[in-house]
């Protein structure tokens, strides 16, 4: 088998057994970079999704709220 010298000055083997550690290599970093999108797109999606709240959502909170407060000033 050849050895050669990358840019870097580190050995690469080019017989059959660098070419498969290569091929495995390439899959790992596919598998790797496949699995960073995922989670980046699960990002993308948790930010850019809306939560959609009515006006009567708002006002029975703000009800709620109120409650809460005359209870903790003893109302």
């Amino acid at each position: 088998s050849e050895v050669e010298l990358s840019g870097d000055g580190s050995a690469v083997n080019t017989g059959p057994k660098g070419v498969i550690n290569d091929w495995r290599r390439f899959k790992q970093l596919e598998t790797e970079q496949r699995q960073e999108q995922r989670r980046e797109m699960e990002r993308l999606i948790k930010k850019l999704s809306m939560t959609c709240r009515s006006h009567l959502d708002e006002d029975a909170d703000k009800q709620k709220q109120k409650e809460l407060q005359d209870k903790i000033n003893g109302k």
